[in-house]
């Protein structure tokens, strides 16, 4: 899906941005961008904020909550607050669990590392609420100048970083092997699409993985395919 260039955006690049009131005051800056599981694995659900003055609880935005303005900033809407982050729900935290983490793309059959996230803008000029869509995990050079060139101006981060050559996987043959809250690695796949896989390729991937990855995939195979 080809997605205009000022609609395309990163979870590097949305790290550290700032959110703003309708009065223009900082209400805080991005901290981690989070997806609901249990409601939409393919948008991000809200903002994870790092408070500005004395307030040092985090504090959450939706997506939803939000506007941008023509710079291309975040600024919450009239009558929208910045809530406490809900400690009921068992978000995937982009920075926390996905970046710098290795993946399965079972398209690919691949075990690669995380550098970036390519996010696309929906629903703006009135076009519905606004939604931030998950549209590819980057797993290339792209990704990693997005992170090293971090503070520098947007405009000039974005020309630079495009001009390489793009390495991504699109967001729905992605299966993350993430850690759960007791930090032991699990693997997080579909049992039918692990199946499908020839078992030259399984022990392609096992060969690339720690000793505790390989066994998360383990504890996921039949007796069959293990064997």
């Amino acid at each position: 899906m080809h997605t205009p260039l000022h609609l395309r955006t990163s979870a590097a690049t949305m790290i550290g941005m700032q959110v703003k009131n309708a009065h223009g005051s900082v209400l805080g800056k991005v901290r981690d961008l989070a997806v609901d599981p249990a409601k939409d694995t393919n948008h991000v659900a809200g903002f994870v904020l790092r408070r500005a003055g004395r307030e040092r609880a985090p504090g959450w935005v939706s997506t939803e909550s939000l506007e941008r303005t023509q710079a291309g900033d975040l600024r919450l809407r009239a009558g929208a607050e910045v809530r406490p982050v809900a400690t009921d729900r068992e978000y995937l935290l982009l920075d926390r669990d996905l970046l710098d983490q290795q993946i399965i793309d079972v398209h690919g059959h691949k075990v690669v590392r995380v550098n970036d996230v390519d996010l696309a803008w929906e629903g703006e000029n009135g076009h519905g609420p606004l939604r931030l869509r998950i549209a590819e995990v980057e797993v290339g050079l792209r990704g990693a100048l997005r992170r090293l060139m971090k503070g520098l101006p947007r405009p000039l981060v974005s020309s630079l970083s495009e001009q390489a050559v793009p390495r991504i996987i699109p967001w729905e043959f992605v299966d993350l092997i993430e850690r759960d809250p007791a930090r032991r690695v699990r693997l997080k796949i579909e049992q039918n699409r692990l199946a499908k896989m020839h078992p030259a390729d399984i022990a392609d991937i096992l060969e690339e993985l720690a000793p505790a990855e390989r066994e998360a995939i383990f504890a996921s195979l039949d007796e069959e395919v293990a064997a």
